[in-house]
C-alpha cells in the first residue's frame, strides 16, 4: 500500500513509461498555487541521469530482484537471469517462464513500479503523494488495462491517471509563458538508433475558449553515417514540419540530440524561434497533468485541447428538466475517451424512447440517436424513471446501459435491462 497519508500540501507525480526507460517527476501544489516547479528524480542528485532502465535481474536459485541500473550491472553475471523491456513484454501479455516458474509479465512490471515509486517516497517529504499519472507513447486500451492492472496489484492510495506523450506535451506548454506557447509549438523526440517522432501544438485564439489540436508525423529515423549529414538530413526534415505555422518555440526530446552535431539545424531552428533541449518533458507535463486533474486550475477554462484521445462533441440527451422539455448535457466534449464514466437517471414522459444528441465542438451538423427500451412499462403521468450509464470503449464506441427503476412504491421496478453500443463517428 502506497501513499496514504494526505495533507493539504499535496504533491503530484508524473511517470513516463517507454519501453526501455522510465522517468519520475514531481512537484508540490497547496491551496491553488504551484509550490514547487515539476522535479525530476535522478540517479545523481543536481545530474541529468533521469533514465531508470526498463529491467528486472533475477538471482538464480533466490528470490532475489534487482532493478533499474542494478538489473543492468547484474546482467552480464552466469547466475542472474535479465528481463529488459518489461513494458513491450507485459503488454504482449505472454507467460514469462524463468527457472520453471512461470511468471505473469503484469506482475513483474507492478514489481518494477513499485519500486520507481519507492524512489519517490523517499524524495517526497512524509512520502505524501496525492496523484500519479502515468504518461506513454500511445495510450490505448490495452494500455490502460495494462496500467489498470498494476494499478490493483499495488493497491494505490493516490489518485492515478492516464494520458499519452501528446496529453503531457499539452500539459508541459499550458505551464509554459504563452510567448512560448502561442500560436504554435513543436516537439521532436528521437532517441538513438530509433525513429524520430514528430509533434505540433496548434493553438486557434480566435476561439473561445481557445482550441488547441495536433499536428503528428513520424520518420524511420536519421540514417547519415556522419555527424554532417544528420546534421544537414535533420534540417531538412525540420525546415519541412516547421513550414505553414509561425512556432514560437520548438522541444527537442531525446538521447539522439546529444552531442554537438547539431550545427546547420541550430541554426535553423533559432531564426525567430526559442528552441529547447532536454529529456525529461513527458515527466514534467505528466506532473503538471496530474495537477490539472486534481486542482483544475483556472487556465484550463481558457483552452481546449482535442487529440485523438479526446472526444470532440457534447452529448446531450432530449427529457424534462422540472417539467419541461431540455437539453441535459450528459458527457461534454474534450475529455479522454477511457476516462468517460457517468450515470444520469430521467424521467420519461409516456415514452419508451431515449433520444440522445451528438454535438459537435468543432462544427458540424448534429447527429440524432434513437434508443427504443422494449417491453418497458410506459406509465402515464411520467412516472417512468431510468437510470443510464455512460462508458467509452474506444475514441468512437458509446456502451449505454439502461435500467428501469420504477417510481418508488407506487411502481416498483420492472426489473428490465438493456445495454447498447454506439459508434459516433463525429465523436
Amino acid at each position: 500500500m502506497l501513499f496514504d497519508r494526505q495533507s493539504e500540501k499535496k504533491y503530484m507525480a508524473g511517470m513516463d513509461l517507454r519501453d526501455d526507460v522510465c522517468q519520475i517527476s514531481y512537484c508540490r501544489w497547496q491551496k491553488g498555487r504551484l509550490l514547487q516547479e515539476p522535479v525530476t528524480w535522478s540517479a545523481v542528485p543536481g545530474s541529468d541521469q533521469f533514465d531508470i532502465p526498463m529491467a528486472l535481474c533475477k538471482t538464480v536459485g533466490e528470490n532475489q530482484w534487482f532493478f533499474g541500473e542494478e538489473a543492468v550491472s547484474h546482467s552480464s553475471e552466469e547466475n542472474h537471469i535479465f528481463l529488459p523491456r518489461l513494458l513491450s513484454m507485459a503488454l504482449d501479455g505472454a507467460p514469462v517462464v524463468l527457472e520453471d516458474t512461470e511468471y505473469d509479465p503484469a506482475a513483474l512490471l507492478a514489481l518494477y513500479v513499485n519500486r520507481c515509486l519507492r524512489y519517490l517516497e523517499l524524495a517526497v517529504p512524509g512520502g505524501e503523494i496525492a496523484a500519479v499519472m502515468f504518461t506513454a507513447r500511445t495510450m490505448d486500451a490495452r494500455m490502460i488495462g495494462l496500467l489498470e492492472n498494476v494499478r490493483r496489484r499495488l493497491d494505490l492510495k493516490a489518485k492515478v491517471y492516464y494520458q499519452s506523450f501528446a496529453g503531457s506535451f499539452y500539459d508541459f506548454m499550458l505551464n509554459q509563458d504563452e510567448s512560448l506557447r502561442e500560436p504554435a509549438a513543436a516537439l521532436f523526440d528521437y532517441e538513438t538508433g530509433g525513429r524520430l517522432h514528430v509533434t505540433k501544438l496548434i493553438f486557434n485564439p480566435h476561439t473561445t475558449p481557445v482550441v488547441s489540436y495536433l499536428e503528428e508525423n513520424e520518420y524511420p529515423g536519421l540514417f547519415a553515417k556522419d555527424d554532417a549529414g544528420r546534421d544537414l538530413e535533420f534540417k531538412n526534415i525540420l525546415k519541412d514540419e516547421l513550414a505553414g505555422h509561425n512556432f514560437s518555440s520548438v522541444y527537442l526530446v531525446g538521447s539522439g540530440f546529444k552531442g554537438s552535431w547539431m550545427k546547420k539545424s541550430t541554426a535553423f531552428l533559432c531564426q525567430g524561434r526559442r528552441a529547447f533541449l532536454g529529456g525529461n518533458l513527458f515527466s514534467k507535463g505528466a506532473a503538471y497533468g496530474a495537477v490539472f486533474k486534481e486542482e483544475k486550475p483556472e487556465i484550463l477554462s481558457r483552452y481546449l485541447f482535442l487529440d485523438s484521445n479526446k472526444l470532440r462533441s457534447n452529448i446531450l440527451v432530449t427529457a424534462l428538466d422540472r417539467g419541461e422539455p431540455a437539453r441535459i448535457s450528459l458527457v461534454d466534449a474534450g475529455v479522454n475517451w477511457y476516462e468517460v464514466k457517468c450515470s444520469a437517471e430521467l424521467v420519461l414522459d409516456s415514452t419508451a424512447e431515449i433520444n440522445l444528441i451528438l454535438h459537435p465542438l468543432t462544427g458540424g451538423r448534429e447527429e440524432p440517436f434513437h434508443i427504443r427500451l422494449d417491453r418497458l412499462p410506459v406509465r402515464e403521468g411520467r412516472m417512468t424513471r431510468v437510470r443510464m450509464e455512460f462508458s467509452m470503449l474506444s475514441p468512437v464506441k458509446l456502451h449505454i446501459r439502461i435500467e428501469d427503476l420504477g417510481f418508488g412504491d407506487i411502481f416498483p421496478s420492472s426489473g428490465l435491462r438493456w445495454e447498447q453500443d454506439l459508434v459516433l463517428e463525429g465523436a
